[in-house]
């Protein structure tokens, strides 16, 4: 791809920047990093709750006796992109504890001591996905800074570049969806890096982007490969320009990551998952409401989904005082600012995210009309959103701090004072904790790699993460938007209430043939009238159940979303004749005052159900 001449080149030269200004962004970023997620990079079992769901199964790449004939782990290794299992593949053996032990023998005795905290072993294989999805948020977290920091530099000046930086570390937004090593996790510091190399000119870097955001993260591909077809169509219609970087050999670029996309859906759909529910299979269907798995319908309105950030921003998750304030102080910033800031100049600078924001737009209005094929329509919209304000309000804040003359020992401090305030902020960012049930894994992971353990949908979460068996079905996997996975799970989810909350003997034992489940997990505070009652309280749902916690603690819907709840006080109305809680129809483990594990493979006498 040929570089074009561009006039306009020379109007968005980069600030001169020191070179220690550069390592100061690496090394300031990442101790932001570590000390927002030093529980994680600690503690074993404290981790993004979505690694349960899209992490997890990696596991079985060094222990491959793991999650053998797993309907779940299909699934989950269906939907993850292709870039995201690729970088794992790659990544995870050299951080697997045998490897790291051999490279760093005496680094890795003090880690391992830390991370398990010595009250339970590590697995002797497999955690290696595990350490790498707590560490890559970090590597993103220090390159998605210097994005942001280096399109700074090329707005204006070293100050914007440092308000710039400054604004991003002080947005949880952003780590709290890079929490994880997700896909998610790759939309902002992909769609920033793209916007940087359109800024730079950089034909090639754009190219890359684009290819990155098709294998990594595609609903963010299709809003850069949308920003890449507008810029060229309006850079038809007059010579140079800003988007004369943009070229054919680009157009060609969005041709085959759109290819990667299509492939990456045609094997999901041919895999049996897909496809994705519309709009009318989702209408009056109580699992897309308020309280069921996906909180989709009504759908958001377009104000609602542009004035949301500003909640986190302000900073409202704080508190309505510190929100108040918050916004009194932005308010000034950006009026103070705002007015002094010569949009005619700027205007042609921020050409990028004007065509990012025009791409978001339309594919969000798209994603509403044709509700779900294209997936959640905000999707399209929060990550070029959350960029632009960040912008913004580094833009109004340089302007603001530019109208008087600073000492330089004052805004080294300011910077001092941002970094402090920012670890802070975003201590425990994107995380959970879920040490509570560490007996529990210690029982489990001790049973045979092929056993089936079936419980409560929202205690089984932990279970392939952290004891490295499969469960018949939990709540981060029960996603009724897939119509064909659906089909599988919702009859799983119907029989296990059945017999969780059965008075008969013989419905568990038939539940437990019919599945094949090897262990049943029971925990007397499932069947508390408090908990059967519904709402949405912290685990572990020790009496009284509570609502209010610190930031790990895991907050779900009881006894479980809708409609199953419903189906559930439906069919215990006002009994307390639980089966399962009396120990001498079921013989069991016992794991501690409230859990039990009851060894159900005396009951697998005739062919179950097969498990796929």
């Amino acid at each position: 791809m040929k570089r074009k001449s561009n006039p306009a080149a020379a109007a968005r030269l980069p600030a001169t920047t020191p070179w220690t200004d550069r390592v100061l962004v690496i090394i300031l970023s990442a101790a932001i990093f570590v000390f927002a997620h030093f529980q994680a990079l600690t503690n074993h079992w404290v981790i993004n709750d979505d690694v349960r769901q899209q992490i997890y199964w990696m596991q079985q790449w060094e222990d491959p006796g793991l999650f053998q004939g797993d309907l779940l782990t299909a699934y989950a290794r269906a939907y993850v992109p292709w870039g995201v299992k690729g970088l794992y593949r790659l990544a995870s053996p050299l951080l697997e504890p045998q490897t790291f032990a051999k490279l760093l023998p005496g680094l890795s005795f003090i880690s391992l001591s830390l991370w398990g905290k010595g009250l339970y072993p590590l697995p002797a294989a497999g955690v290696g996905p595990l350490i790498f999805s707590k560490w890559l948020p970090g590597l993103l977290f220090v390159f998605l800074g210097w994005c942001l920091f280096r399109i700074g530099a090329c707005l204006g000046s070293r100050r914007l570049a440092w308000c710039t930086l400054g604004v991003y570390w002080l947005m949880p937004f952003f780590l709290d969806n890079l929490s994880g090593g997700l896909a998610r996790s790759f939309a902002a510091p992909l769609l920033a890096f793209y916007a940087l190399c359109w800024l730079a000119g950089s034909p090639w870097g754009l190219a890359l982007a684009l290819l990155l955001q098709a294998l990594f993260i595609p609903y963010i591909f299709l809003v850069a490969a949308g920003a890449t077809v507008l810029a060229w169509l309006a850079g038809r219609g007059r010579r140079g320009g800003a988007s004369s970087c943009i070229t054919w050999g680009h157009l060609l670029i969005v041709a085959v990551g759109a290819g990667l996309v299509w492939l990456m859906n045609h094997q999901y759909d041919a895999a049996g998952f897909g496809p994705l529910v519309s709009a009318a299979d989702m209408a009056n269907r109580p699992e897309f409401a308020a309280q069921g798995r996906f909180a989709i319908l009504p759908v958001p309105s377009l104000l609602a989904a542009l004035l949301g950030p500003w909640k986190d921003i302000a900073p409202f998750d704080t508190g309505v005082t510190g929100g108040v304030l918050g916004s009194v102080l932005l308010s000034g910033v950006v009026i103070w600012g705002g007015k002094a800031l010569d949009w005619q100049v700027l205007k042609d600078k921020l050409q990028p995210f004007g065509y990012l924001l025009v791409s978001s737009l339309l594919l969000y209005f798209l994603a509403r009309i044709f509700l779900l094929k294209l997936f959640i329509p905000d999707r399209y919209l929060i990550y070029t959103l959350n960029l632009c304000y960040c912008l913004g309000l580094a833009l109004c804040l340089d302007k603001a701090l530019g109208l008087r003359s600073w000492p330089r020992w004052l805004l080294a401090a300011l910077v001092a004072l941002v970094v402090i305030g920012s670890g802070v902020r975003l201590k425990d960012v994107g995380l959970k904790d879920f040490s509570m049930y560490r007996p529990l894994y210690a029982v489990l992971a001790q049973t045979p790699k092929d056993a089936l353990i079936a419980g409560h949908p929202d205690l089984m979460d932990n279970v392939p993460t952290f004891a490295q068996r499969k469960v018949l079905v939990n709540y981060e996997l029960a996603h009724p938007w897939s119509r064909g996975y659906w089909r599988r799970i919702r009859p799983r989810l119907e029989d296990f209430f059945k017999a969780y909350y059965a008075a008969d003997p013989q419905v568990v034992r038939d539940f437990c043939r019919k599945y094949q489940v090897s262990f049943l997990v029971v925990d007397k505070r499932h069947f508390t009238p408090e908990f059967l009652a519904g709402g949405r309280y912290l685990t572990p749902f020790n009496p009284p159940l509570q609502t209010e916690g610190p930031r790990t603690a895991e907050r779900v819907d009881c006894p479980f979303f809708a409609p199953f709840d419903a189906a559930i006080r439906r069919q215990i109305k006002a009994r307390r004749d639980f089966v399962l809680l009396q120990p001498g129809n079921f013989p069991a483990m016992v794991v501690d005052k409230n859990q039990r594990v009851i060894d159900t493979r005396s009951f697998l006498r005739g062919k179950g159900l097969p498990q796929n």
